[in-house]
């Protein structure tokens, strides 16, 4: 193995000097390598003012790539959103039936959005299915859900039975609430997590509310 001596650092130090020297313009051309240098100064514990400045330069810098990276990472997912909601609108559109409203509920909601429940429930209306269940008397959401928005909600197990009857529930969950509304009609979809923290109070619900109008729709003419 070869052995780097003083002598072949003080040569690359010296090709360097040479270099710079010679290429006045290198900097100009590369600025964003002085943000990237360290260029301590003989000045004990004190900073200098240059080196602060290239700290609080390089700082900014670290910021802006994360922050970059983070608004990509957002586009990326809401992109695979879209895409989603997207194939479960087209396939709202061709349901001719509650069994295939079902049906679709439980193959394009539960695989796609990650959810591990997913119940439409419905207003007066005499269906008992795995994922659509109908009622004569108050519908589960309206305790928990103010308005016409969707709303994300940490539950209590006694509040998923209510709203995922199918299923065993023995700990906390969370889940996204989108009241539904036709003339006529009415009822909600809830999408429904094991996870406490899976629909958060924070979260967006654009596409949620997207995917409750299209469902609405698609109620109303079933009813007909």
């Amino acid at each position: 193995m070869s052995t780097v001596h003083d002598s072949d650092i003080n040569l690359n130090d010296e090709l360097v000097i040479d270099y710079l020297r010679a290429d006045k313009g290198f900097f100009q051309r590369h600025p964003n390598i002085l943000s990237e240098l360290d260029l301590p100064h003989e000045s004990g514990k004190a900073v200098s003012l240059i080196e602060r400045q290239v700290a609080i330069l390089r700082e900014r810098n670290m910021q802006m790539r994360r922050r970059m990276n983070e608004l990509l990472q957002a586009a990326k997912d809401n992109d695979e959103l879209f895409a989603k909601t997207r194939t479960l609108t087209l396939e709202l559109l061709n349901v001719e039936s509650w069994q295939e409203l079902n049906e679709v509920l439980a193959t394009y909601v539960l695989a796609d959005f990650q959810a591990d429940f997913v119940c439409c429930h419905l207003a007066n209306q005499q269906i008992f299915l795995d994922h659509l269940q109908s009622h004569d008397s108050a519908l589960p959401h309206e305790s928990l859900v103010s308005g016409t928005r969707p709303m994300c909600t940490i539950l209590r197990e006694e509040e998923l039975m209510a709203l995922f009857p199918i299923q065993q529930h023995d700990a906390q969950g969370s889940a996204v609430i989108a009241p539904l509304f036709w003339e006529g009609g009415s009822g909600c979809l809830a999408i429904g997590s094991r996870d406490a923290a899976r629909f958060s109070s924070d979260m967006d619900t654009l596409f949620v509310t997207y995917i409750g109008d299209v469902l609405s729709r698609v109620c109303e003419r079933l009813t007909l």
